[in-house]
C-alpha cells in the first residue's frame, strides 16, 4: 500500500434540507439543519482513511472555535493531517439541499483555505518523504494547486486532480495532471461545450497533456478515457438521499484502490460501490463508507 497525501479544503458545513428552494425575495420554511466538518479536501482525505488508505492531509484553519473544532474533528475520526493555523476565519459552505430532487446547491466562503502558499506545499513534501499519490481540489489558490502538481510530478508522484469548484487553469499545468477527474458540469466548463460525447470532450483534455480522464455522471456512472482506451462503469440503482459527498467519496475511494495496486477499472468499480452508498445517507462525512459497509 503506497501512501497518498491529499491538499485541500477544511471547513464548516452549513447544511439545510428543504423541499423548496426559495425564489428571489422570497422566504421558505425548511425540514432540517444541522452544521459539521466538511471541505472537498477533508472530505476525500476521510474517504481514503476510512477504507484503509495511508492517507495523509495538508489544510488551514483560522484561529478561532470553527478551526479548533475542525482540527479536533479530524483527530477524533483517526485522520492524520498537518493542519495551518491562519489568521483568516476557517472556511464555511451553505449547503441546501432539495429533498425532492436530490440535488444541492453550495456556495463557499474560504476564508483559511485561500493561505496555503506555494512553500506550504514544499514543507509539506519535504515532510512526507513517502508519499506516492497526491490527490488534489480547486478550493485552494489555483497557483498553489499548480504549483503542488508541477512538484509532485517532479518527484515522481500520481498526481491526481478533482477540477472543483470549475476554475481557469493555465494550460501549462495539464500535462502534469494523471488523472483529470471532474463531473459532467465542470468537464463541460473546462472544455467550452455542453456535448453529451464524453470521448470527444476527453479528447481535448488530452490534447493539453492530461494523461487520463474520468468523468462522474451521477446516477449515470462514470467514463474513463486516455489515448488508447475507453472504460465504462454502469451506475449502481440506489435511492439517493443527499448527494453532497458522491464525488469526494469516488474520489478518495478511487485514490485508495489504486494505492493498494488495483487496475483502473477495479478502482472505478470499487469508487463506484463507495460514492452509491454515500449518497443514501445524510451529510457529508459522516455518509462516507467503511470498508466493512462495502465488502
Amino acid at each position: 500500500m503506497s501512501k497518498i497525501l491529499v491538499i485541500g479544503s477544511i471547513s464548516i458545513d452549513n447544511v439545510t434540507y428543504t423541499k423548496v428552494l426559495p425564489a428571489p425575495g422570497t422566504t421558505v420554511f425548511g425540514e432540517s439543519f444541522f452544521s459539521n466538518v466538511g471541505g472537498k479536501g477533508a472530505n476525500q482525505a476521510c474517504a481514503s482513511a476510512f477504507l484503509g488508505g495511508d492517507v495523509v492531509f495538508f489544510g488551514a484553519v483560522g484561529d478561532d472555535q470553527n478551526g479548533d473544532y475542525a482540527s479536533s474533528f479530524l483527530t477524533l475520526q483517526g485522520i492524520k493531517s498537518v493542519i495551518k493555523k491562519s489568521n483568516k476565519q476557517t472556511g464555511v459552505a451553505s449547503i441546501t439541499l432539495d429533498t425532492i430532487t436530490k440535488e444541492n446547491r453550495i456556495i463557499i466562503v474560504p476564508g483559511a483555505n485561500m493561505d496555503i502558499t506555494k512553500s506550504d506545499v514544499d514543507s509539506i513534501f519535504e515532510k512526507e518523504k513517502e508519499v506516492k499519490f497526491l490527490l488534489i481540489q480547486l478550493e485552494n489558490p489555483v497557483d498553489t494547486v499548480c504549483y503542488a502538481l508541477k512538484k509532485a510530478k517532479s518527484l515522481g508522484i500520481t498526481t491526481i486532480l478533482n477540477p472543483a469548484p470549475y476554475r481557469e487553469l493555465p494550460e501549462e499545468v495539464f500535462p502534469y495532471i494523471d488523472f483529470f477527474i471532474p463531473n459532467e458540469h465542470e468537464l463541460a466548463s473546462y472544455v467550452k461545450s455542453n456535448r453529451k460525447d464524453y470521448q470527444t470532450l476527453a479528447q481535448l483534455l488530452l490534447q493539453k497533456g492530461v494523461k487520463n480522464v474520468i468523468v462522474t455522471l451521477g446516477e449515470k456512472g462514470s467514463i474513463y478515457i486516455n489515448e488508447t482506451e475507453t472504460i465504462k462503469i454502469p451506475p449502481i440503482k440506489v435511492e439517493a438521499v443527499d448527494t453532497t459527498a458522491a464525488g469526494d467519496s469516488y474520489l478518495g475511494a478511487f485514490v485508495t484502490s489504486l494505492s493498494h495496486e488495483k487496475s483502473i477499472k477495479e478502482a472505478m468499480e470499487f469508487a463506484n460501490r463507495c460514492s452509491s452508498f454515500t449518497v443514501t445517507k445524510k451529510g457529508a462525512i459522516k455518509s462516507l463508507p467503511k470498508i466493512s459497509d462495502i465488502n
